[in-house]
């Protein structure tokens, strides 16, 4: 059986060396090369590519310097690398925009050491592995985000969402609350403007899962 090969890099000895025993013990994977700078990281490639690297986010470096920077550079440079990132960031943008970047994994170091391994087989299979507590963080973001919009509505404009939401037609919502049908289909649409929700469907969705309209 064909072993996946390898690439650790990581500026800190004891996580080299810690996570780079773990790696070896995997009957599955070859650690092929360590790297403790962005310098030396590039240069292992150079030589071979692997199948998967694994790179420190926070590696300063005076030629490539670290973070989104330099991993933007490795993907560019060398094309096709599979890359999962370590870092003890959990900043929900920092991990988007390295997702963004084309990176396939981002592993935080707070978190049991068998996520590492997960990475590496959802990645290996062509997959992308995201960590689960960063999961619920965004979750929550979005949670937080929509809320936000929801302030953004009007009592007129949320009246017509709270009919809206439990059936009703613009019609029926124009009656209840005397308005014309007009003004209640102007309001409804201003509304979904502001939530930003491209569709009946989204909008519907967007109403219920916010909970403001459990009552």
């Amino acid at each position: 059986m064909t072993k996946l090969r390898i690439v650790l890099a990581d500026d800190h000895p004891l996580v080299l060396m810690g996570l780079g025993d773990l790696l070896k013990q995997n009957i599955h994977l070859t650690l092929t090369a360590t790297a403790s700078s962005s310098t030396e990281l590039v240069a292992e490639l150079t030589k071979s590519l692997p199948d998967i690297v694994i790179v420190d986010y926070h590696m300063p470096d005076p030629q490539y310097g670290d973070g989104i920077k330099f991993i933007g550079y490795l993907l560019r440079q060398f094309e096709g690398l599979k890359v999962i990132v370590l870092t003890m960031l959990s900043n929900p943008m920092i991990v988007k925009a390295l997702y963004e970047a084309g990176v396939k994994g981002v592993v935080f170091k707070q978190d049991d050491p068998t996520e590492v391994f997960k990475a590496i087989r959802l990645v290996s299979l062509g997959n992308t592995y995201t960590p689960p507590s960063f999961l619920e963080t965004n979750v929550s973001l979005q949670h937080q985000m929509l809320q936000e919009r929801f302030k953004s509505l009007t009592p007129r404009e949320f009246e017509v969402l709270r009919y809206y939401v439990r059936g009703g037609s613009l019609a029926e919502i124009a009656e209840r609350l005397n308005r014309s049908i007009k003004t209640v289909s102007s309001q409804k649409m201003t509304a979904m403007r502001k939530l930003e929700a491209k569709s009946n469907q989204e909008l519907m969705a967007f109403c219920l899962n916010s909970g403001v309209f459990h009552q």
